[in-house]
């Protein structure tokens, strides 16, 4: 028994326990704290930071499938495949810290759109922390830390004007995913995991109900609320900020 062991310490919470309040309160702490540090920066200074993340994120995911090779008990493919929709954070931050033009605003594009919306519905829903693990666990800590700087970055790259959207992202911002969750798709088909949970859903009741209704149907309704719902919320949530920094 032990933080880095297979089963942590403690019982497995679960959702609306004191754990997970206290683990939204950590998460909450975490990005407005680093928010209120970097609201002021440049935009040099943003790049730089967003290249000094992505090394941060991509050691701990390193970490995280060294402790499932090693470590977790009867670990699967679907355990450390680093291809979820979170995981497009990682390569968000690779394109957009050293990426050129296009590649570069895609990365942004990926973030901005797409992680601050998959970073809050992971906090509110641990599905790989609380659900499988204790709060004391390296994983749940993993998580915690992964997708609180999910959501400040795209936030901090908004607050500080450091991406702006424009009428290009929508076009190259839902082609590039949806043909990432295509492979992830016929990836899953081939290897039999649920990557990207594209091929069975969470126990989330609407999930489950759309499942039901048509095992076909799934993956296309999840690709495009992934994809096109994500992004319609950020548009919005990016209005949002603007109109609260006018003030």
């Amino acid at each position: 028994m032990g933080f880095f062991s297979n089963d942590g310490i403690g019982n497995i919470p679960g959702l609306l326990g004191w754990e997970h309040f206290l683990y939204i309160l950590l998460s909450l702490i975490l990005v407005i704290g680093l928010l209120l540090i970097t609201h002021k920066f440049s935009k040099e200074k943003i790049e730089k930071m967003i290249k000094i993340i992505f090394w941060i994120v991509l050691i701990l995911e390193i970490l995280k499938i060294v402790w499932n090779l090693t470590i977790r008990i009867g670990t699967t493919l679907s355990d450390w495949i680093p291809l979820y929709y979170c995981s497009l954070f990682i390569y968000g931050l690779g394109l957009a810290g050293y990426g050129k033009g296009r590649w570069k605003r895609l990365g942004e594009s990926w973030i901005f759109y797409g992680q601050i919306i998959a970073g809050i519905a992971f906090v509110c829903y641990p599905s790989t922390a609380l659900l499988i693990h204790p709060l004391l666990h390296v994983l749940t800590f993993h998580s915690l830390i992964y997708h609180s700087l999910a959501i400040f970055v795209g936030l901090i790259i908004a607050i500080t004007g450091y991406f702006q959207p424009n009428n290009q992202d929508f076009k190259n911002y839902t082609i590039s995913l949806l043909i990432i969750c295509l492979f992830v798709y016929l990836l899953n088909e081939m290897i039999g995991t649920n990557l990207m949970f594209l091929n069975e859903p969470l126990a989330v009741w609407p999930l489950e109900n759309i499942y039901r209704f048509s095992k076909f149907l799934y993956p296309v309704i999840i690709s495009l609320a992934q994809v096109c719902g994500t992004y319609i919320v950020s548009l919005g949530l990016y209005k949002l900020i603007k109109s609260l920094i006018k003030k």
